[in-house]
């Protein structure tokens, strides 16, 4: 197996892709720790799983993220799957929403490096973006810049973290938890018109991005990379 021995660690891995990438990874051997905010979607994420070591934890909070790596005397893989879709134009926009884009994909990014690369000799940290970092629609400005600085920042960090590996993986509409919790009734009108216009007529599913996520913990000449999974979305 892949991961035989290896510890991973996974941020919002309670669910949707994170939870996908922790399956595989699991599958592939690896101990597993998982951090999410929501103390039952972990509970139901450990009895899927297995013996894997869960914690609660909001990734925009320093204190909780540093918790999560206490007890850990060695980290090979981590992924960071965490953080909300927020939407609404800069103008009008409650400024605190703005601030919990950044909050949680970059501080929160800044808070997990500083606390997993001390525990990491090798291996790699992947991000998550989204398609929305190259393809901005209407009222997503705030998160269109952050998710464009996630994949900027990735081979910066590459170089600075080497020999830790570095890489991003950005995905187009991925049919997740996080979907329905977002758009609400407008979920499937939106899924269906993409679907129309993508080269394959379907979305993406967790399990296919948690399948990149796992290439790029185990092929140890991947650093500084973005890579898109996104169904050719981009080009259409």
């Amino acid at each position: 197996m892949k991961l035989q021995g290896a510890h991973v660690v996974v941020i919002g891995g309670s669910t949707g892709i994170g939870f996908a990438a922790a399956k595989l990874a699991r599958q592939e051997g690896a101990e597993l720790t998982i951090a999410g905010r929501s103390p039952e979607k972990l509970a139901q994420a450990q009895r899927e799983l297995g013996e894997v070591r869960t914690i609660v934890a909001d990734i925009s909070n320093e204190a909780a993220v540093r918790q999560v790596f206490e007890g850990i005397s060695h980290v090979d893989h981590v992924v960071i799957a965490a953080g909300n879709i927020v939407n609404g134009r800069i103008v009008d926009n409650d400024l605190a929403n703005l601030r919990r884009i950044i909050d949680e994909r970059i501080w929160g990014l800044t808070y997990v490096v500083r606390s997993a690369a001390p525990k990491m000799t090798s291996g790699s940290i992947t991000f998550t973006s989204g398609g929305l970092s190259s393809r901005p629609r209407l009222g997503t400005a705030m998160l269109t810049a952050v998710l464009a600085s996630v994949e900027a920042i990735t081979p910066a960090l590459a170089l600075e973290l080497a020999p830790i590996r570095v890489n991003t993986v950005t995905p187009g509409l991925i049919d997740t938890p996080l979907l329905h919790n977002t758009y609400g009734t407008e979920r499937d009108t939106m899924v269906k018109n993409r679907e129309a216009m993508l080269p394959g007529k379907r979305i993406g599913s967790a399990e296919e991005v948690a399948q990149v996520m796992l290439m790029l913990m185990t092929n140890a000449y991947m650093t500084g990379e973005v890579l898109h999974i996104d169904g050719g979305g981009r080009y259409v």
